[in-house]
């Protein structure tokens, strides 16, 4: 990515593998970063924000909210949050998680859901969420 002047910070977790030294010989930057503590970057400063897998339905709710708030932070106007598999229950999807996600009043470029297929998934009635949101440039009555 360095080549083409992009700079991508990615959260890592060494589960007995170097993934953090991985991740740096490929050009990014591996940030170490609990769900309950700020991201350490500047405010809105970044124009893509991914969450992937490991953002599910198994985070605290009151987390979850603290996460897409920070998130909310560090974007800059007119950036993207990815969300690319989260998941959850298919009642809690619409029930919980996207009126929570849909607080944030961004516009929904992508929001595609289907049914998670593996044994879990299809016994406890559980779909996977891919959505792409772009933070609005201007927010009335902020």
């Amino acid at each position: 990515m360095k080549q083409y002047n992009v700079t991508v910070v990615t959260t890592t977790m060494n589960f007995n593998v170097p993934n953090s030294e991985v991740v740096a010989m490929r050009g990014l930057v591996p940030l170490h970063a609990p769900l309950q503590q700020r991201l350490p970057v500047f405010d809105g400063v970044l124009d893509l924000v991914r969450c992937g897998r490991a953002v599910n339905r198994w985070i605290p709710l009151a987390a979850m909210e603290f996460l897409l708030y920070d998130v909310d932070r560090v974007l800059r106007s007119g950036g993207y949050l990815w969300i690319d598999h989260f998941f959850s229950k298919g009642a809690d999807l619409s029930k919980v998680y996207g009126p929570l996600i849909g607080k944030l009043g961004y516009k929904k470029v992508k929001w595609a859901v289907a049914n998670k297929t593996d044994s879990s998934g299809l016994k406890n009635g559980e779909v996977y969420l891919t959505a792409l949101l772009q933070k609005p440039l201007f927010r009335s009555g902020l």
